[in-house]
């Protein structure tokens, strides 16, 4: 009688530990699943604000000329010598600009990473997490080019893109 008592308990055991293990994995996978969305968010949201620095960098200096030129001649004159460069224009650099490179070299650039190229004009974003980008051309890098002389510069993004759903503009 011990015996199959003992029999029966190791049964309830055994399959309490398997549902158990099964919850567990089910546990895991669902925190994995969320953990990726909150990385999307995270990083939808940065590429956000990155832009929107780059082109108050491009406003505030076109504004800061503006100003100067004014009260030097007087009246209000087109700006020579544009700083393209958006990131140079920035109090202080981003740690994720790789600096100035060719759009061809764009597959050595390391993932979360920005790059100016100057014979575009234009600026490049290779996302950490690419699954999350969709663009017409299927291309798992963001380009931006660099427009709107005279007059303030602006970002232009040269395709669709869209980030976990959301537009990127």
């Amino acid at each position: 009688m011990l015996t199959q008592v003992q029999f029966s308990l190791g049964r309830h055991l055994v399959m309490a530990c398997l549902v158990a293990g099964t919850m567990s994995v089910l546990v895991v996978k669902s925190g994995q699943r969320d953990f990726g969305d909150v990385q999307a968010q995270v990083e939808g949201a940065a590429i956000k604000t990155n832009l929107g620095g780059l082109r108050t960098a491009f406003a505030i200096d076109y504004l800061a000329h503006q100003v100067a030129a004014s009260h030097s001649a007087g009246s209000i004159q087109p700006m020579a010598g544009q700083q393209t460069n958006p990131f140079l224009l920035l109090h202080r650099m981003p740690s994720n600009y790789a600096g100035e490179m060719r759009a061809a070299d764009v597959a050595s650039l390391p993932s979360g990473s920005w790059l100016f190229d100057s014979t575009c004009p234009c600026i490049a974003y290779r996302p950490l997490y690419p699954e999350w980008l969709s663009s017409p051309s299927g291309n798992g890098v963001l380009w931006f080019d660099v427009v709107g002389a005279p007059g303030p510069l602006q970002l232009s993004p040269r395709e669709a893109y869209v980030w976990k759903g959301e537009a990127l503009t």
